[in-house]
């Protein structure tokens, strides 16, 4: 068994690093037809180049790219937001919400997302700017109006239990506990 498996391993060897060849070689060639149209060289001119060449061209076009600026933590921060906004956006449709809810929350979002005062964080970015408590007040605005609404239905629905869960929903929320996410 072990010759077998010795005979098996030599013959498969030169397939497999055929098969490797084959696969350099055709992301070589890719590569080739990315690399030339960039660099501002004709394909037809540039038929027979080394491995090498093309490989030199790659490196040399992807050193000389204009090193993209880093953003900053507000910037990166407004994106997530945006980003947080639009997920939800696309969720609400999903969601068991009355459609009144669906509607306040979407108008929310739109205001929000076309808004040019951008939100920020306490815990970074600019901490002086108007529009967290703004997101705030809208949110407290748009919790007692659920948890009213909720209260009311739990009373119709469950009797007596039903002021104590309406309590625990009004409870305020800290602004320094608000976060998008």
């Amino acid at each position: 068994q072990r010759k077998q498996a010795h005979e098996l391993r030599k013959t498969l060897k030169p397939l497999l690093e055929k098969r490797r060849r084959a696969r350099i070689n055709d992301s070589l060639s890719h590569l080739k037809g990315l690399i030339l149209p960039l660099v501002g060289k004709d394909n037809a001119r540039y038929s027979k180049l080394e491995k090498a060449d093309i490989l030199e061209m790659t490196v040399r076009f992807l050193r000389d790219l204009p090193s993209s600026p880093v953003k900053d933590s507000a910037d990166s921060y407004r994106e997530g937001y945006k980003a947080c906004l639009q997920r939800v956006s696309a969720l609400l449709p999903k969601t068991s919400l009355d459609q009144d809810a669906c509607r306040r929350i979407n108008d929310f979002i739109q205001q929000t997302m076309s808004s040019t005062v951008t939100p920020t964080c306490l815990n970074c970015c600019a901490q002086s700017s108007r529009t967290l408590p703004q997101i705030q007040h809208r949110l407290l605005s748009l919790k007692s109006s659920f948890s009213s609404r909720l209260e009311s239905r739990s009373r119709s629905d469950l009797g007596a239990g039903a002021p104590i869960r309406a309590q625990a929903l009004q409870q305020p929320v800290s602004a320094a506990m608000w976060r998008p996410w």
